[in-house]
């Protein structure tokens, strides 16, 4: 009897998800079933044949899927891992989309960053009151001759720091191994254990950090103490990484000047929360790395690795289950 083929699952919200995708898998699949579904209840039969798992599949049934050897996931982080932790033990591979976030996340940084610094919002409540608005020159700023610090600097922040090369800021990338450069001429790499001593020299600090064990409330009193009163500490990696409270104690006190910020400690972030009042603070929901193809490019990440999972060669952008990046 012929032992049946594995399945690959691909799960995804009905607006990522593409007519196309399925037949895509289906042609690269070598003889494999595709199975496109989000409910637990119709993915409950298949547990048992689950070779390859893609998207956002429902994490808790992960135990239960004894043939998955492979897991592709849509995001560029495995935050996943904190809350299902029992899943860094199981043996499948875990990779990432690593490699399509960087543009659209630099667009979003200098929107905010522009934003703040031409008094934006200002500009937009005048313009519902019908009023021309006259803005005190001391109230703008410029982004060039400024210092930004990049925490986890890659290759999102590669991108990013091209970008802020372009309107004449100094970049600073911070990263556990700063021997590996990079790619990003003029940007200075440096050990992420100087962190305070470069603090005081950053006009914009900006956090790309994943979440794992180590990075959580990583950036917290001590850090905020330590930037420049005039500083903007900008959060476009993970929320959980900053403590929200020493944040939001810095804002009040003007320890710092501002916050541009992406991500939050709890998505979505409270209406209670003091952050929605100030007016030193700009927050967006978490869709700085959205695009509007968003989806198709990780389906071409996917299906790269899929051809190199097919022949036996190491896929790209594998992440260490226990480190979690």
């Amino acid at each position: 009897m012929e032992k049946q083929k594995g399945v690959i699952l691909l799960s995804l919200p009905p607006f990522r998800l593409f007519p196309e995708f399925r037949g895509q898998l289906e042609a690269a699949g070598k003889g494999r079933e595709a199975l496109v579904s989000t409910d637990p209840a119709e993915i409950e039969p298949y547990l048992g044949r689950i070779e390859i798992g893609m998207g956002d599949i429902p994490f808790g049934l992960l135990p239960r899927m004894p043939g998955l050897k492979w897991l592709q996931l849509w995001s560029a982080g495995a935050d996943f891992l904190q809350k299902f932790p029992g899943a860094k033990q199981l043996p499948f591979q875990l990779t990432v989309a690593t490699g399509i976030h960087g543009r659209q996340l630099a667009e979003h940084l200098f929107a905010m960053l522009l934003c703040r610094n031409r008094c934006l919002s200002d500009a937009l409540a005048a313009r519902e009151r019908h009023e021309w608005l006259f803005v005190d020159d001391r109230k703008l700023s410029v982004c060039a001759g400024k210092t930004m610090l990049i925490l986890g600097y890659g290759v999102i922040g590669g991108t990013i720091a091209a970008a802020a090369r372009g309107f004449g800021i100094e970049v600073i990338g911070l990263r556990r191994n700063p021997a590996k450069g990079g790619g990003t001429e003029g940007v200075r790499v440096e050990d992420a254990a100087r962190l305070l001593e470069l603090l005081p020299a950053a006009d914009y600090v900006l956090n790309l950090l994943p979440l794992t064990p180590g990075t959580k409330h990583c950036f917290g009193a001590a850090e905020f103490s330590a930037m420049k009163s005039d500083a903007l500490y900008i959060n476009m990696g993970r929320g959980a990484t900053t403590d929200e409270a020493a944040m939001i104690e810095a804002l009040k006190s003007k320890r710092i000047a501002g916050a541009l910020l992406d991500v939050a400690e709890k998505e979505p972030l409270g209406k209670d929360s003091p952050l929605w009042e100030m007016d030193n603070v700009l927050v967006t929901g978490h869709y700085a790395g959205c695009h509007p193809d968003y989806s198709r490019m990780a389906m071409r990440v996917a299906l790269e690795n899929l051809d190199r999972y097919n022949r036996g060669e190491p896929l790209n952008n594998l992440v260490d289950k226990i480190r979690g990046y």
